[in-house]
């Protein structure tokens, strides 16, 4: 008889807080005679947090190896706010696999150097613990920064049934969400997976047709563990599944001091580096119309929509940091070129005016650092003819013309507007818009000197 114990996390989006709690949790010795293995499920960083975006993401994984984790796979934090390049060097300073089965590099579509499909680990008394990633396959946009994702289905059925060949245990580390986790529980031969995305917490887990799920919340509210019992042959008996809620362990001199330290230290970084020398004050409100023209500019484009609730502070006159721009646009939002239909783009107009009162207060859930409500919709070169038509740059719209708009990802992401999501749209996913208005502050200034 032995216990496998596995501990993991997932979705701490660097939220640090209480990460000295985990990891204690973490390295902490097994009761019972078995092997410890740790995990975690993805979208461990967050470029919100200053240490995150200054070092874009090395120094979560300098802290993530201090709790001598097996192995992680990637979030969509991870694989979709990094440049290319960027994401190939996130984890030369790791001290743990990086598994990921179902993304390609390049037009080649090789496996990423940085990560292997699976690993098969060995526990003290011989077990074979075949363990294998995934993350969700968002095709079109991580196509634009040069990955190319498969679907999970494929990838399972691609490596599982040698994988079963060589180990007594399966664990899939699974960034793709409850949903799927449910789907692929029903379908395949899976011991465990660990599940993320969805931010979904599973306190005692959930067995679905012989696989036991767990899951762990997000931000590092809690911390989860599954016990394994085998026999002698490596057959497994039976399984334990907990989440810890993190207040409930016990706290150490010094904790408060570490994050306090962590995060000063991205904060005195980020200072150190100016984003602009515009020197004007800004209020919210005018950085939402200066947002539209920073769109058009960016994009060569004569319409551009945005909205006010992007912005959470007024930005201060003089020289502006990089912290600066972070405080105020905390959210990984990219700059987007939608194209709609005249009939699309009159309906998106409808909706937005019938919910504009609503939508100045509706308060942004679910959807990470996204402003705090949603705010109002503010438009430029779309205006409104004497006969009430819709005008695109002077001209009337007409319903089966199509219409390119600069605009902003977040409107795709967030289940208000039908036509935004299923309309063809170029993500620019190497540039946030925090960036995008700096960029346009200082060009503006070099432009009025």
């Amino acid at each position: 008889m032995e216990t496998l114990d596995i501990r993991h996390t997932n979705d701490m989006h660097s939220h640090f807080g209480p990460w000295p709690k985990i990891k204690r949790f973490l390295l902490k010795g097994t009761d019972q005679n078995g092997t410890i293995f740790r995990f975690d499920i993805g979208d461990a960083i967050d470029r919100f947090h200053p240490l995150t975006d200054i070092t874009l993401g090395k120094a979560n994984i300098d802290i993530l190896n201090d709790a001598h984790y097996n192995a992680v796979t990637i979030g969509n934090n991870e694989g979709l706010v990094m440049p290319h390049e960027e994401l190939n060097h996130l984890y030369d300073r790791a001290n743990f696999d990086v598994l990921l089965a179902n993304m390609k590099d390049g037009a080649k579509r090789t496996q990423p150097s940085w990560a292997k499909p699976y690993k098969i680990y060995k526990s003290e008394n011989g077990t074979k613990v075949a363990v294998i990633g995934m993350t969700a396959p968002y095709f079109q946009t991580y196509n634009t920064l040069d990955w190319y994702p498969e679907e999970p289905t494929d990838v399972l059925d691609k490596y599982l049934p040698e994988i079963r060949k060589k180990a007594d245990v399966v664990i899939l580390l699974s960034h793709l969400g409850l949903p799927t986790d449910r789907d692929l529980a029903k379908d395949y031969d899976i011991n465990l997976i660990i599940g993320a995305h969805t931010h979904h917490l599973l306190p005692d887990g959930e067995l679905n047709n012989g696989t036991w799920l767990a899951a762990a919340g997000r931000y590092g509210a809690n911390v989860g563990q599954v016990k394994m019992t085998l026999d002698d042959n490596h057959k497994v008996t039976d399984v334990w599944v907990k989440a810890f809620n993190t207040d409930d362990l016990p706290a150490k001199d010094g904790d408060d001091e570490w994050v306090a330290d962590v995060n000063q230290a991205g904060i005195d970084q980020e200072e150190t580096i100016m984003a602009t020398t515009y020197e004007p004050a800004v209020s919210k409100e005018e950085q939402a119309e200066d947002c539209l023209d920073a769109l058009k500019d960016f994009m060569d484009l004569p319409v551009a929509i945005a909205s006010t609730g992007l912005f959470l502070n007024d930005l201060p006159a003089g020289p502006k940091s990089k912290y600066t721009f972070l405080k105020d646009i905390p959210h990984s939002i990219h700059p987007m070129r939608l194209t709609l239909t005249g009939k699309d783009l009159k309906a998106w107009v409808a909706e937005w005016e019938h919910k504009a009162d609503k939508l100045l207060t509706e308060k942004i859930k679910g959807s990470g650092f996204r402003g705090k409500v949603f705010g109002k919709m503010v438009t430029a070169g779309l205006g409104v003819s004497e006969a009430g038509d819709l005008l695109y740059d002077g001209q009337v719209v007409k319903d089966e013309k199509q219409y390119d708009i600069a605009t902003l990802d977040h409107y795709r992401w967030l289940d208000f507007f039908t036509m935004v999501d299923e309309a063809p749209a170029k993500i620019y996913l190497a540039t946030l818009l925090r960036e995008m208005q700096a960029d346009y502050y200082q060009k503006r200034q070099e432009t009025q000197l």
